[in-house]
């Protein structure tokens, strides 16, 4: 197994295509990561990735020809930006949805979803916005009933978010006299 260098990025609006060359000899396996969280294994040396406009990602390949190979056991290191949220299901037979709120630092909670129960299903489970580096974050489920009425709260955190900073952003300008561009950090 071997850390493969992406060779080409092709972007159109959202989605990223990456390619990927493999110096191993017969079916290679990539194991496609972003951000260190485990996405998915492909034959092919191709992959494409969507993201919002102004997300950034690092992404991570490795091949391999095991069709054994665990991927998540060997996961690369990575920080993510986003959280998984997960909770299980409340006891009250008259729960009609999941008020999911969160909490940067000592702010208020803003609703961030609002999951339909789903009759059942004993587990849910959310992946958070993009979150700031170094950041303390809480997270609330509130079960609601039929009628509108909120139930116990199941309270997740306080969590430190430790992750890969964003790159910072700049600004350009040209300028055709010397014919030079100057790049700055933006305000």
């Amino acid at each position: 197994m071997a850390i493969v260098e992406p060779i080409t990025f092709v972007r159109s609006g959202n989605a990223t295509q990456i390619t990927v060359v493999s110096d191993l000899v017969g079916t290679v396996f990539y194991n496609w990561y972003i951000d260190g969280d485990y996405i998915t294994t492909t034959t092919a040396p191709t992959y494409s990735i969507f993201l919002e406009i102004g997300d950034q990602v690092t992404v991570s390949i490795t091949d391999t020809t095991d069709p054994n190979f665990d991927p998540i056991a060997n996961a690369p290191e990575g920080y993510s930006p986003r959280r998984s949220i997960y909770w299980l299901r409340s006891t009250d037979s008259d729960v009609a949805k999941y008020k999911v709120q969160q909490k940067k630092d000592a702010g208020a909670f803003d609703t961030i979803a609002e999951i339909v129960d789903v009759s059942g299903k004993w587990e849910y489970d959310l992946l958070s916005p993009r979150l700031d580096d170094l950041a303390d974050y809480t997270w609330r489920i509130i079960p609601i009933d039929v009628a509108g009425n909120e139930g116990t709260t199941t309270d997740i955190g306080p969590v430190t978010v430790v992750r890969t900073p964003d790159a910072p952003d700049f600004t350009n300008t040209y300028n055709s006299g010397p014919t030079t561009v100057t790049f700055t950090a933006a305000a």
